[in-house]
């Protein structure tokens, strides 16, 4: 069971703040030559602004936070675990090729179009397409635990959840780039963007307090139930009685607050996802048992 894998939302939240907002509009002029003639070519791209801290500085104060959050049994010590998790995440980070080709490019785009657009779009595809293999985990995970069905079916909303956001933030960068695409001064172009990046800050905060929480508690579930550092990536079974039960009730009625907040502000932005709001309980239940009940039986023999 790897510990790192808390659903499409792991690492999407950092990458989009980098990539949408994290920037800045720039204009190039250019004088060239054609047929003997010169004239001024005028394209727009963007660079990036120089963040405050790296990537792994980040990683290592969001883990800081989450393990001064939740209590840590006496056979770990909490700076070696926040090492620990900060060195995954930061191995996933490097290692994904894909995303950081797809900020590339971003920032190579020197033309008139949508990359702001294609970027966010990018990340929704990406979303889509480990959707079910996060699902599929999820449910694994059931199995090799005695943890109740919610627990799991939460984190299940949650996905969803994270999924519904990325349609939001593509609403409203396809409005932006949009109206930026249309203005005719660069003054206006940039305001455009700056409007954009204000709309989307809140909703990137809002998002981010929630995978916050669900890191919290997901990680206490799992550092109680590890007996070595060597085993926090590949816990075997979830035993509930490993944890001090009001602790993760308080992780857990956190979450599930911020998280009921989260789809509820997500709504002030998008008025259909009210009709999502009223399958919220039912349908995430559904998609788990619809993928419990195509595991092979062995599975359904496992003992704690």
């Amino acid at each position: 069971m790897d510990s790192s894998s808390f659903g499409v939302s792991a690492g999407y939240s950092g990458a989009l703040r980098y990539g949408l907002v994290n920037v800045k509009p720039i204009e190039i002029v250019e004088t060239i030559k054609r047929f003997g003639v010169k004239f001024k070519r005028i394209t727009r791209t963007f660079e990036t602004l120089k963040p405050s801290q790296s990537y792994k500085d980040y990683v290592i104060f969001e883990n800081k936070a989450i393990f001064a959050k939740i209590p840590v049994p006496d056979w770990f010590e909490t700076e070696k675990l926040v090492k620990l998790y900060s060195q995954r995440n930061t191995e996933i980070y490097e290692n994904d090729t894909e995303m950081k080709q797809a900020i590339e490019d971003l920032r190579k785009s020197r033309k008139i179009g949508k990359p702001l657009l294609s970027f966010i779009r990018f990340v929704i595809s990406r979303a889509e397409s480990e959707r079910e293999e996060f699902l599929e985990a999820e449910a694994h995970r059931f199995l090799y635990s005695n943890f109740p069905l919610s627990f799991y079916n939460r984190f299940v909303v949650f996905d969803n959840t994270f999924y519904d956001f990325l349609k939001v933030l593509e609403q409203i960068v396809r409005l932006h780039e949009f109206r930026a695409n249309t203005a005719r001064s660069f003054k206006m172009y940039s305001r455009h963007i700056e409007a954009m990046k204000r709309r989307m800050i809140p909703i990137l905060d809002q998002m981010e307090t929630c995978i916050f929480l669900a890191s919290c508690l997901k990680k206490y579930a799992i550092v109680w139930n590890a007996k070595s550092y060597d085993e926090i990536h590949s816990v075997k079974f979830l035993d509930i009685g490993k944890i001090d039960y009001s602790e993760f009730e308080r992780l857990s009625n956190e979450f599930k607050m911020k998280l009921t907040e989260t789809r509820r502000f997500l709504l002030s932005y998008d008025p259909d996802f009210l009709q999502k709001e009223l399958d919220l309980e039912n349908e995430p239940t559904a998609r788990m048992f619809g993928k419990l009940v195509m595991f092979p039986s062995s599975y359904l023999t496992i003992e704690s």
